[in-house]
């Protein structure tokens, strides 16, 4: 696992484990769709049980050969107690420093589960930019309190743990192998495609699996150029069959988060892209982007 797994184990010891006949632990696995450091260069993390802090870092230089962490990041929480306790989790993505700038906020409240690893995804996307503002070194959740952001949408932060699927490094990396998704070379051909803005969704391909990216209109995400560039273009490829990402519904059209269609109105994404997964692989939440940031296999895009 990367780095930041490690350390965080080292650092989580108040809830480790100690003799428990089977493991009871989270593994949270924290990705984006963004480009660092350009997007953010500063990862915090913290963990609390109940009202008490048991661990809070801010992993720097991200995108860095000497970078302290690289996505997908991944945490081990373990329990002290058979499993059962509730946890709260806040991962940001920050500017310059730990006390910096906060672009995202996740916030996830739920309890370690018993006799066994499981996997808790936490995505620092795009649509959900705006979600934490800057209080020191603590962030202010701006969903409110409760409430945390997903796929641009505030809702409950609560997740049951028993609804969580079991770790498999291969869910995480790539299918284990360290396989990224080349956004630059997956949409080199994709075009702008139609939005239904009633419901948000664009026209699919049958049973043809597609790959859907967002153009940012400020410059987000992951570029094919240069800055300054005229033809340069900017993406978030959004994840497939997921609730951060779009969904095939049963009238063969492609859901998109209504989060979309907001930030089109507010001049925040330019276009949505379309490309058939042919000579790419269909992008995931398990297929990390390839960067200079990936954990593993790292290339520039």
């Amino acid at each position: 696992m990367s780095r930041a797994r490690g350390l965080a184990l080292a650092a989580l010891a108040a809830l480790a484990c100690g003799g428990c006949g089977e493991v009871d632990e989270i593994v949270v696995a924290i990705s984006t769709d963004l480009a660092v450091p350009k997007d953010f260069d500063v990862l915090q993390v913290q963990v609390f049980k109940g009202v008490d802090g048991k661990f809070s870092r801010a992993y720097r230089r991200l995108g860095a050969s000497d970078a302290e962490a690289r996505f997908p990041a991944t945490i081990g929480v373990f329990s002290s107690d058979a499993g059962g306790e509730s946890i709260t989790i806040k991962v940001a993505a920050r500017i310059k420093e730990d006390t910096g700038g906060v672009r995202i906020l996740r916030e996830v409240v739920t309890t370690i589960p018993k006799d066994r690893v499981a996997l808790l995804t936490v995505p620092l996307d795009f649509l959900c930019d705006g979600s934490g503002a800057n209080a020191g070194p603590d962030v202010e959740n701006t969903c409110g309190e409760g409430k945390t952001c997903v796929a641009g949408t505030c809702v409950s932060n609560e997740i049951d743990s028993s609804t969580l699927p079991n770790y498999s490094r291969g869910d995480v990396y790539g299918g284990g192998d360290g396989e990224c998704f080349d956004v630059t070379v997956c949409f080199a051909e994709a075009t702008p495609a139609e939005v239904d803005t009633a419901g948000c969704t664009i026209a699919g391909d049958g049973a043809a699996p597609r790959n859907v990216a967002l153009e940012t209109a400020g410059g987000d995400g992951i570029c094919d150029g240069d800055a300054g560039d005229e033809d340069r273009r900017c993406l978030v490829a959004l994840n497939a069959d997921s609730d951060n990402g779009f969904q095939v519904v049963d009238d063969g059209r492609i859901q998109l988060p209504p989060a979309v269609c907001d930030q089109m109105a507010q001049k925040k994404i330019a276009a949505v892209l379309t490309a058939p997964a042919t000579g790419c692989a269909q992008k995931t939440a398990g297929l990390p982007t390839c960067g200079s940031w990936l954990a593993s296999g790292s290339e520039e895009p």
